[in-house]
């Protein structure tokens, strides 16, 4: 449980204790204590209740709502406030720009209770007679509104899979054939409903997944989006799934160069009888896989096996739960052969950014622990390096002479996101031209379902990569995987590598890695086509570093 996590539930506790009219003092001390949280240098829960007292700012009170939140994951305080609340109102608290005060105040003098109410009293005029609500505020909120209305009812692929996949297995366990089908199976990386193919009657399927309220072959997954079952004769059964993978493009497609399939108990019966290879779901979105299979150049997806280190992670260093060591070891553990630091540079204060001296102590601290897995024949090595800022005018957060003395270097924007796409493209070219960077990081800076990226001229970027040897990175934090899949051939097609990282936080977010593979395989990625797929040494002559 990483500092973040656990001052995000604090602030949303003093938020909810404000929105529900609660204790203003008790309220000011929770979002007081999220703060302390989010700025301690040391991991939060490895500390005990009384230990935390010691900590300024936080007390006894707060102090076991942090062990609650460390050992249950969640605040039991904010589910019973939740509970008190009408169920649209928490939703009005991720409209861009309200806080609980204002929320408040719309909720008992409007009786705003959810997005549609809010939107009913913007367009009204009703919520510009409120004080603190002028014509452009007004403008803001309408715009938010909708797009968090375009975000309902999704999650991302990371969230929906293992609910499908629970769905998928009690049906097995009642000895019925089931797969994943639709937009799950294809590796979307936004879902807004789950599918699965089952040779299941319908009442069979309803008992097997009573705990869904199947009705009809409709049935509703506990993250709340509905699950859509298809009913197939064993006959028939690979086909059926063929025909609810592929996207509607790709069946067009597929139709126009093969026919209708016959109905086949197998999906590969499928491609054998079209005389082509099998195409993996992940890229059956009717672009360039049909032609791909007709020409026999169908690639080998990457893997998760694939590769041999990882690359853009933090710890505690910055922002990070985890030591370096103990992240370190995480990786060797995963069975991979290095781990790349990425800790933030000295501008990212609310990340505790790293300064030039801490910098060169960070790297005598992996020159150390190198020494320590050379000396035991471990196959593993620390690679140094940072997440360094590009600022606002496109140069980079460290000294190019700093930068020189790192192994990777991951060029990111973090801060002043509010950019014109001339804007931001400049601020990144600048940046991919600095010899010294090795890799842009999450381009774009999306995060799913939570805000849009700042716009950027992709083929501009990708072209300014390919001049200057720069790899691109696939994100695979869930909540990013950034930059989108879509792009990735281009940059495949440049020439320029790309490097999954999971821009991990804590030893368990290096196994986000998968989501990040997930996304490559759906932009049709081999292992050749990605950096951290290739051995520590060849990694090294890539970024021109030393090879120890």
């Amino acid at each position: 449980m990483t500092n973040k996590l656990i001052a995000r539930q604090l602030r949303t506790a003093g938020e909810l204790l404000e929105l529900t009219g609660g204790n203003a003092f008790r309220a000011r001390a929770f979002a007081s204590a999220s703060r302390t949280v989010d700025r301690m240098d040391e991991p939060a829960a490895q500390y005990d209740v009384q230990e935390l007292t010691t900590v300024r700012g936080i007390g006894k009170g707060i102090a076991a709502d942090i062990r609650e939140i460390v050992e249950t994951g969640t605040l039991s305080l904010n589910e019973s406030l939740l509970q008190s609340l009408p169920p649209g109102l928490p939703e009005v608290l991720r409209v861009k720009g309200l806080g609980p005060k204002k929320v408040r105040a719309m909720w008992q003098e409007l009786d705003v209770a959810s997005l549609e109410d809010l939107e009913q009293a913007a367009a009204s005029g009703a919520l510009a007679s409120l004080p603190g609500f002028g014509a452009k505020t007004v403008q803001n909120v309408l715009a938010s509104i909708e797009q968090l209305k375009v975000y309902r009812g999704k999650s991302h692929y990371a969230k929906a899979l293992p609910e499908a996949e629970a769905a998928r297995d009690a049906l097995r366990a009642a000895g019925h054939r089931a797969e994943i089908t639709g937009a799950i199976r294809r590796q979307c990386i936004i879902i807004d409903r789950a599918e699965i193919v089952t040779d299941a009657s319908p009442e069979a399927a309803a008992a097997a997944l009573s705990a869904y309220r199947v009705t009809d072959g409709m049935g509703t997954l506990p993250n709340g989006q509905p699950l859509h079952l298809h009913t197939a004769s064993p006959e028939a059964f690979g086909t059926v799934l063929w025909r609810t993978t592929g996207s509607e493009a790709h069946l067009g497609l597929w139709r126009e160069a093969f026919g209708e399939p016959d109905d086949v108990a197998e999906e590969s019966e499928i491609f054998e009888a079209a005389g082509v290879g099998f195409i993996p779901p992940p890229i059956r979105e009717g672009t360039w896989e049909v032609q791909a299979a007709r020409g026999g150049t169908l690639p080998t997806l990457v893997t998760l096996e694939d590769l041999r280190g990882t690359l853009h992670n933090h710890s505690t260093w910055s922002d990070g739960a985890d030591t370096l060591h103990e992240m370190a070891e995480a990786a060797r553990a995963r069975g991979l052969t290095y781990y790349g630091i990425g800790d933030h540079s000295r501008s990212l204060h609310i990340a505790h950014g790293l300064s030039l001296e801490e910098l060169a102590a960070q790297q005598k601290e992996a020159a150390e622990l190198n020494e320590a897995y050379a000396a035991r024949g471990e196959d593993f090595r620390i690679l140094t390096g940072s997440e360094c800022d590009i600022l606002q005018d496109g140069t980079m957060d460290f000294p190019d002479s700093a930068l020189a003395e790192l192994d990777v270097v991951v060029a990111s924007v973090h801060i002043n996101l509010s950019m014109t796409e001339a804007e931001a493209t400049e601020r990144i070219l600048r940046a991919v031209a600095n010899p010294h960077v090795d890799i842009l990081g999450h381009a774009t800076g999306r995060l799913l379902l939570r805000r849009e990226g700042y716009p950027i001229n992709v083929d501009a970027v990708l072209d300014a990569c390919a001049e200057h040897h720069t790899a691109i990175e696939l994100n695979a934090n869930p909540w990013r995987l950034d930059l989108d899949w879509q792009h990735l051939r281009a940059a495949r097609e440049r020439g320029i590598p790309v490097s999954i990282n999971p821009d991990a936080h804590v030893t368990d977010g290096l196994d986000d890695t998968r989501w990040g593979v997930a996304a490559a395989q759906k932009a049709g990625l081999e292992a050749a086509d990605v950096l951290n797929a290739r051995s520590r040494e060849a990694l090294l002559e890539w970024t021109g570093a030393t090879v120890s």
